[in-house]
């Protein structure tokens, strides 16, 4: 507790003419710098072609981490734990994301020499996994110095068109849990979902099966 009375040290100095030495705070300065290499030259110029042939399809989010993206549906702490550090420094090049509600769409990773080595290999088959197992669209391109529309649309068009963008009875945030009774399994990340009755909105007092993984999965089987 900090006071402004020296005490009887304060005054003794203070009789003498010396002054209490002051705290002295050191501010020490963080090492950090902002990266001018954010994106490499190829990828510069890949994202520059995206940004033409993309328009407002979609949003291009740049160097997304796998953690951001995915999450461990099931398994006790020290299996998620597990599963979550796999993910979690991996990042995937570009994401493109749904303008209305930024649901990811496609991940896309541009491929240069290094993904010839062994241990990229390796990295690069457990992320297409992760992709597959998630039903997410992964698309690769080689990494080079110019990339053309057609380059893009080829393998891009599928992807996108073959996004349906979800429509749930009700947002779950506004919905009450009931009765469990025989409820399916959640089609996407495989949980037992939970009924649960819409609070607000057209839906109002229609019941609805939810996923229990809510707010990262948003899955609802409508009750008939």
């Amino acid at each position: 507790m900090s006071s402004n009375n020296p005490g009887c040290l304060g005054f003794i100095f203070n009789l003498f003419g010396i002054a209490p030495k002051e705290d002295v705070i050191e501010v020490v300065k963080l090492p950090y710098s902002k990266r001018d290499d954010f994106l490499s030259n190829a990828e510069l110029s890949f994202y520059k072609v995206l940004q033409q042939y993309i328009g407002n399809k979609a949003i291009i989010c740049p160097k997304v981490s796998l953690q951001d993206i995915f999450f461990v549906n099931k398994g006790n702490q020290s299996e998620r734990s597990t599963y979550n550090n796999k993910i979690s420094r991996k990042h995937v090049d570009f994401l493109l994301c749904s303008t209305d509600t930024v649901e990811p769409i496609c991940g896309i990773e541009l491929d240069d020499r290094s993904h010839q080595r062994a241990d990229r290999m390796e990295r690069d088959k457990f992320v297409e996994q992760v992709f597959e197992t998630a039903e997410l669209p992964l698309v690769r391109f080689q990494n080079k110095s110019a990339y053309s529309m057609s380059d893009l649309q080829e393998k891009l068009d599928s992807a996108l068109n073959g996004f349906e963008k979800a429509t749930p009875i009700g947002s779950q945030t506004n919905s009450t849990e009931t009765n469990n009774d025989s409820a399916p399994e959640c089609k996407k990340c495989g949980a037992q979902m939970v009924k649960r009755e819409a609070k607000k909105g057209d839906n109002k007092g229609k019941l609805f099966y939810g996923c229990p993984n809510f707010p990262k999965c948003r899955e609802v089987v409508h009750i008939t």
